[in-house]
């Protein structure tokens, strides 16, 4: 394709390219004007003019020059294969600067936060399987409950109490041989939450032994029936707080 400039009506032959590179632009090496190429298409190429010549006998009429084309091909005439006496056309040294500019990226940053992604991923996977496999310790671990509970308190979530089972201790316990019945038992013992924050009631387990550590019984208490009143959806045991429990075990013949 062909294509004139419009400062100095120079014919070039442009290739698309060209075109598709700098949105058209081009350089002509003529003048050295830039103009958008495909706004100045030729479809066809325009013939050059040729002069008339003069008459036989000499008139006194002035001899008339030929008409000078309103075009210029180069300064040269346009032969059967013009394509090959047109020039390319230049596309501008500053847009082939804008165009052929390699990238400047920063690889370091790139590598940068891959790594904090690498890592936010990890733990975040971590804290996934220990929440799946040990969600009752992580629930109960005193260093990291502290921050579940702001979590919570933020986002309005509700969590489990906090157990510490070892924090409760036993201060003392009594045995003895019911006065009014001879199947039965009479036990009496204190406990206290040594924990630093408040816990639900436990569960109390009773289990009585021979001389040789063979279990002879055992039976389990909620703490409704060892507190013998109900309690609260909600009510726990304070810290450093003691609970005094007196049962009656009956059908204990074989233990007494």
């Amino acid at each position: 394709m062909h294509t004139q400039c419009p400062h100095c009506q120079t014919i070039f032959r442009v290739a698309a390219a060209h075109l598709n590179i700098a949105q058209g632009h081009v350089r002509c090496s003529h003048c050295r004007h830039i103009f958008n190429a495909t706004n100045h298409l030729l479809k066809q190429l325009p013939e050059q003019g040729t002069s008339e010549r003069p008459a036989e006998r000499p008139t006194k009429r002035p001899t008339e020059l030929p008409a000078e084309p309103s075009f210029r091909i180069d300064e040269q005439p346009v032969d059967e294969e013009p394509t090959r006496d047109f020039q390319d056309a230049d596309i501008p040294e500053l847009l082939q600067e804008d165009i052929y500019e390699p990238p400047r990226g920063r690889p370091w940053k790139s590598f940068f936060f891959l790594g904090i992604m690498v890592i936010f991923l990890a733990a975040t996977l971590t804290v996934q399987g220990m929440w799946f496999f040990q969600r009752d310790r992580v629930l109960q671990h005193p260093d990291i409950r502290p921050w579940l509970d702001r979590f919570c308190y933020t986002f309005l979530c509700t969590l489990p109490p906090t157990r510490h089972l070892e924090s409760f201790e036993m201060l003392d316990k009594v045995v003895q041989v019911h006065s009014d019945r001879d199947d039965a038992l009479k036990f009496e013992a204190t406990f206290i939450n040594n924990a630093a924050f408040p816990q639900p009631y436990p569960e109390l387990q009773l289990t009585f032994e021979d001389y040789n550590g063979n279990p002879l019984a055992q039976r389990s208490f909620k703490p409704a029936e060892y507190l013998q009143r109900p309690l609260g959806k909600n009510q726990q045991m304070r810290p450093k707080g003691s609970v005094h429990v007196k049962l009656v075990l009956i059908n204990m013949s074989k233990i007494i």
